[in-house]
């Protein structure tokens, strides 16, 4: 046999045929795109821990604070009581700007040095930022107002910048380097307005939630229960998030007041549309696919679902209420669940949700 017989006879060598290899490339997209969501599922399932626990650590650092002061921090609030016993708007010019809940739990959140450089429990923010000029700021002050803090910051949030740019801070179209930084949980104060002013109470002063302007919630008085009432909850940047450290000023509801540190669960949605200029920056909303988390009276974290039952109710007259409808002539049985969880003493405690 020569060497050509030889060469004729050597097996083929092995390969794939066309459809073979178009085969094995379809089965791995096929498998490709069943890993994806599964990865996908399970980093959010991670992030919405994190959340959670931030949240924790939110509801404990409350408890702490309440622990040595006999109350809630207030949402917004001032060190001297003079101000908060004003009967009128002589102190308005002068104190603006409100310390927020973030600021006061500060210490309870290994952020002591922050706390200590802003002065939160020895002067009023107005002090350590004075007058709505940022060129007037201390370096320092400035610094630390803008400074991130991991715990107030929700991972599923896809905004990469921690400065809060898309709200204004103390003037409308203010510098971006002068804004504070971001947080993505604001108190609940349940009901009507969250601006407060003593001396225009009760209208302004229905806030009805655990998170109150000017003087804060004792445990005690959250009657209905506090494992039934919400404290605080998300925000997400598509609704404008909110500032850990506080509030250009507190009269009104402009989207750089009280908002920044409190929202609504009356009038507006979990996860409600963006609508213009409805204020939909008062409500609540996260990036979780869903609902968003809020962490309750008793400390506890609980996911909301944004198809919650949601009913503003109707006034004692049958009609349906409306932003103006005093918290006295609010029929509380009508309202939806979402609402009743977010008030701290209407009597309609929910046994379930």
């Amino acid at each position: 046999m020569n060497g050509t017989d030889r060469r004729r006879r050597r097996p083929a060598r092995p390969g794939f045929t066309l459809i073979e290899l178009l085969v094995v490339i379809a089965i791995i997209g096929v498998l490709v795109g069943l890993l994806l969501p599964a990865v996908q599922t399970a980093r959010e399932a991670s992030r919405r821990l994190s959340c959670t626990n931030n949240l924790k650590q939110i509801g404990l650092a409350f408890h702490n604070h309440a622990a040595a002061h006999g109350r809630f921090p207030a949402a917004f609030g001032w060190n001297d009581s003079a101000i908060q016993a004003s009967p009128g708007f002589e102190w308005y010019f002068q104190q603006m700007k409100a310390w927020g809940w973030g600021a006061r739990i500060l210490p309870a959140i290994e952020e002591q040095a922050l706390a200590d450089t802003l002065g939160v429990a020895s002067r009023e923010f107005n002090d350590a930022l004075p007058g709505n000029d940022p060129a007037n700021w201390p370096a320092a002050e400035l610094a630390a107002i803008r400074t991130p803090i991991a715990g107030f910051l929700c991972p599923s949030d896809p905004e990469s910048d921690p400065i809060n740019a898309v709200s204004n801070f103390c003037q409308p179209g203010g510098p971006d380097n002068a804004k504070p930084a971001r947080s993505n949980y604001a108190g609940v104060y349940g009901y009507q307005y969250s601006n407060w002013w003593p001396h225009l109470e009760p209208k302004h002063a229905n806030h009805q939630g655990l998170c109150r302007g000017g003087k804060g919630v004792a445990p005690k008085d959250a009657t209905d229960g506090l494992s039934k009432t919400m404290l605080v909850g998300e925000r997400a940047s598509t609704h404008q998030a909110a500032y850990w450290a506080g509030v250009a000023y507190v009269y009104g509801e402009a989207e750089d007041s009280s908002p920044k540190v409190v929202g609504r669960t009356f009038l507006f949605k979990l996860n409600c549309p963006l609508l213009g200029n409805d204020r939909y920056y008062s409500a609540f909303s996260s990036l979780h696919p869903g609902g968003g988390n809020f962490v309750f009276g008793d400390g506890s974290v609980r996911f909301i679902q944004d198809s919650i039952d949601f009913n503003n109710g109707l006034d004692t007259s049958g009609n349906p209420s409306y932003w103006g409808t005093p918290w006295a002539a609010l029929n509380k049985a009508t309202l939806g669940v979402y609402q009743k969880l977010g008030c701290r003493d209407d009597g309609q405690p929910v046994a379930d949700f």
